[in-house]
């Protein structure tokens, strides 16, 4: 499935900048349009004082098995477990200076990465034995121990496995050395999603598809290319570091087409988006019928976010020699 897993990998950026598009703000009122009803679900769900979003893909082990062998590939079985268990948790509670921030990468009901934000510091964790021994690539973990070992304490102990902390400043410290913006608060993301939210009130047609069990259907169709070159400005002037990503990374080879994106609103306010991945395969690279869902839920909760004990702090009178070290490796 080597091909098709590329072409998944980079429309699958693609497909969660619309799914993420979809969080920004908006208006309410009787007699909406479906666009507006999308919008104003969506604001319903951003006013929360707790909410929790998850993305995933819809599929399971076997499934993602049947699709390699129809594409000439082999998926071992461990791999499609590690692909069909994986998800991604956004979590956020409480409010303005106060509110704080959790993001988990969790594969096999392991946590992978963790991410905190508390009190305008960042905290950052990762399993790398773990995420290596999934990736079969234990021996590039060994000379990562060994690379560390010459390294500032901060990237030994994230090697290790334990918490680092980076404060505002050395945030934007890194983020003047990597050519980004110099804000690492996550009061960053409203403006991201702001600059998203309108490409998607210019760029996205929204239709009504009747109700199931989800909620009220609605129907998101945009041109790929228009969509990705939207987000790629968003993301150079948003995000630290943002404009090496989008130059490694460029919008404009993104094919341009039609892609579709299904939402459910269930009381009001926004409960899932639905991605189908398989929309990108070239006829005959797939089984008819075939469908590949990434999805996104949204629940109006969350357990509370704690600033973790014994972190490690981001030495910047080190950062130059870390930075250097990188660079030659």
């Amino acid at each position: 499935m080597s091909r098709l897993r590329l072409r998944c990998a980079a429309v699958a950026a693609t497909g969660t900048v619309l799914l993420v598009s979809a969080c920004g703000g908006g208006s309410s009122g009787s007699n909406q349009t479906p666009k507006q009803e999308l919008v104003s679900s969506v604001s319903a769900v951003g006013t929360s004082d707790a909410l929790t979003t998850t993305l995933r893909l819809e599929t399971t082990a076997a499934k993602l098995q049947a699709l390699a062998r129809a594409g000439g590939d082999s998926l071992s079985r461990s791999a499609a477990d590690a692909i069909a268990s994986a998800q991604l948790v956004l979590s956020a509670k409480g409010s303005g200076n106060s509110r704080t921030f959790a993001l988990r990468g969790i594969d096999g009901g392991s946590t992978l990465l963790e991410l905190r934000s508390v009190g305008g510091t960042l905290y950052l964790r990762a399993d790398l034995q773990r995420g290596f021994a999934i990736a079969h690539k234990q021996n590039i973990l060994a000379n990562l121990r060994a690379e560390a070992a010459h390294l500032p304490n901060f990237v030994k102990a994230f090697v290790a496995g334990r918490w680092v902390s980076l404060s505002s400043d050395a945030a934007a410290a890194i983020a003047g050395q990597v050519g980004g913006g110099t804000s690492a608060s996550p009061s960053a993301g409203p403006k991201l999603l702001n600059d998203l939210r309108d490409a998607l009130s210019k760029d996205v047609t929204v239709r009504r598809m009747g109700s199931d069990s989800r909620g009220d259907h609605l129907a998101l169709s945009g041109n790929a290319r228009t969509l990705a070159l939207d987000a790629e400005a968003a993301v150079a002037t948003s995000v630290p570091g943002g404009s090496v990503l989008t130059e490694k990374a460029s919008a404009k080879d993104v094919p341009s087409r039609i892609v579709h994106l299904d939402a459910w609103v269930k009381d009001g306010a926004l409960h899932v988006l639905s991605l189908d991945l398989a929309q990108f395969a070239k006829p005959g690279e797939v089984p008819a019928g075939t469908t590949l869902p990434i999805t996104m839920t949204f629940e109006q909760t969350a357990a509370d976010i704690s600033a973790p004990g014994g972190a490690t702090p981001v030495d910047l009178t080190q950062l130059g020699t870390l930075l250097g070290a990188l660079g030659g490796m």
